[in-house]
C-alpha cells in the first residue's frame, strides 16, 4: 500500500467519524483502529481497513521520528520493514488499558517504548 492509499484511508474515516453524532475529534480510537486492523488482516492487508491499521500503527512510516508535537522519541531500525513495526505496535495496543483512548494519544509511547533512540544513534 502506497502513501497516497494512506492518506486517502485515513481522511476518508477522519470524515466519517467527524460526521459520527457527538464527535469530539476525528481522530480514533484504539478500539477502532484494532477493529480496522482485524479487518484488514482478514481481507489479507489489503483495502482501507489495512490502510488505516498501518496509517495509525506506523504513522508517518515511522522511519526514524517523531510525531509533530509528541513528546516521545522512537528511532525504528532502517532494515524493519513497516509491516513488522505494524504487527509489533497492534500486539502492544491491544494490552493497552484504556481501548477508549485517541490512538494518537498512545502510539508515541509505544513507538518510543519499543524504538528507543541510543545516544549517537539515527535522530
Amino acid at each position: 500500500m502506497n502513501a497516497i492509499e494512506r492518506g486517502g484511508a485515513a481522511l476518508a474515516l477522519s470524515l466519517v467519524l467527524a460526521a459520527s453524532p457527538g464527535a469530539r475529534a476525528a481522530t480514533p480510537s484504539v478500539a477502532q483502529v484494532l477493529a480496522a486492523c482485524a479487518r484488514g488482516a482478514a481481507n489479507g492487508d489489503r483495502g482501507v481497513d489495512a490502510a488505516m491499521c498501518e496509517w495509525y500503527a506506523a504513522p508517518c512510516g515511522c522511519k526514524p521520528g517523531q510525531l509533530e508535537g509528541a513528546a516521545d522519541r522512537w528511532c525504528i531500525p532502517v532494515d524493519e520493514p513497516v509491516p513488522t513495526t505494524v504487527l509489533r505496535v497492534v500486539a502492544e495496543l491491544r494490552r493497552a488499558p484504556n481501548h477508549a483512548a485517541p490512538i494518537d494519544q498512545v502510539v508515541p509511547g509505544i513507538l518510543a517504548r519499543l524504538y528507543p533512540c541510543t545516544p549517537g544513534g539515527p535522530e
